[in-house]
């Protein structure tokens, strides 16, 4: 067992011990790495779930982190499962795409990639704030992919399917006009 795993096989889930998790990955940037492979993992062990945690917080502090790992992420996003997991890497795609209007800036492929894997987590996932963070991902891309918002419309709104309360007013938002 890698130091690094043992470490965060430790922690509890209260944000004390996350942000002390944060300040051992800041001092020990050698553990950048496996915490991104951890984190961006399709296991769903207490290791890889606490590493989206802290790599969440890693990267909110300076987006600008979530470059080296973006292409990556993107290749491996799919296989992630765990709505905890997802939770934190939606959160962070979310404010990653929003800052400088990043969503703009993607290449065609990036884009499509990145549609198709948020398109899959919002049909399979049942938990509030991954399927909120994942729609408003797709909303970014509304202009560049004018289906799109047809094609989530007809799977948020004119579906049989109910969704958590809570994300509700994320739909309302999405689809405001």
């Amino acid at each position: 067992m890698s130091i690094l795993v043992s470490y965060l096989t430790s922690l509890t889930a209260s944000k004390e011990e996350r942000i002390r998790a944060l300040c051992f990955i800041k001092s020990h940037t050698e553990y950048l790495n496996e915490l991104f492979e951890l984190a961006a993992s399709p296991k769903a062990k207490r290791p890889n779930v606490y590493a989206a945690w802290v790599w969440e917080l890693y990267i909110l502090e300076d987006l600008s982190r979530l470059e080296a790992y973006w292409n990556t992420l993107l290749l491996k996003m799919n296989l992630i499962r765990n709505p905890s997991m997802r939770r934190a890497h939606s959160k962070v795609i979310l404010h990653f795409l929003k800052e400088k209007n990043r969503s703009k800036n993607l290449c065609r492929d990036d884009k499509k990639n990145l549609i198709s894997s948020v398109l899959d987590w919002i049909i399979t996932e049942t938990k509030t704030a991954p399927l909120s963070f994942s729609i408003k991902i797709l909303g970014l891309f509304f202009q560049d992919f004018p289906k799109l918002k047809t094609d989530l419309k007809g799977l948020l709104l004119d579906s049989k399917r109910t969704f958590p309360k809570g994300v509700y007013p994320t739909i309302r938002t999405v689809f405001k006009d």
